[in-house]
């Protein structure tokens, strides 16, 4: 009777064993610390190692999403310098002309131009943080239940593994 045990028990060790390779890639969700010793889901562990730097664009890549939004700011420092200041501060409006509107959207897009690069690689980095914590929290929550009802047939597939394994195994304890 005992032996009948061990197909059994060696599949659901099988079926066990893919349910934990699985879970691993979600579990835990925030960091574990005992001592020196730090456990973190798979997933979250290989975001945290995303390189940074290949979000960052190159400088080419950057004068060309500049050249490309720039219409748009022109546009926008438009309407700033002509409605909004006019707006929000009457008084200044008498001293800007057409004039002085043209060289400060010029100065603005000059200095926009020089700082762009940075703006962009810096909200690279930050996106990659934001990704990386907001993946434990709200991704795995989504992610580890359609997971975990992908393997299924692979858990189903280890189970029968293991019984035909275990079967194996009774088989030649009792044969010698």
């Amino acid at each position: 009777m005992e032996l009948f045990l061990i197909p059994i028990l060696t599949g659901l060790f099988g079926w066990l064993l893919i349910w934990l390779m699985a879970k691993s890639l979600f579990f835990p969700t925030t960091a574990i610390k005992i001592g020196g010793f730090s456990w973190e889901s798979n997933l979250s562990h290989l975001i945290k190692q995303f390189p940074v730097e290949l979000l960052k664009p190159s400088e080419a890549e950057s004068e060309a999403s500049f050249k490309a939004m720039q219409p748009l700011m022109e546009e926008k420092l438009d309407f700033f310098f002509n409605h909004t200041i006019k707006d929000k501060l009457p008084m200044m409006s008498m001293f800007i002309g057409e004039k002085t509107v043209a060289q400060l959207k010029s100065v603005f897009l000059e200095e926009l131009a020089n700082i762009f690069p940075q703006i962009i690689g810096q909200f690279a980095q930050n996106a990659t943080m934001n990704i990386s914590t907001s993946f434990t929290t709200k991704l795995s929550d989504k992610l580890a239940p359609i997971v975990m009802k992908a393997i299924k047939p692979i858990q189903w597939a280890a189970f029968i593994l293991g019984i035909f394994w275990g079967g194996l195994m009774v088989f030649f304890l009792h044969s010698f």
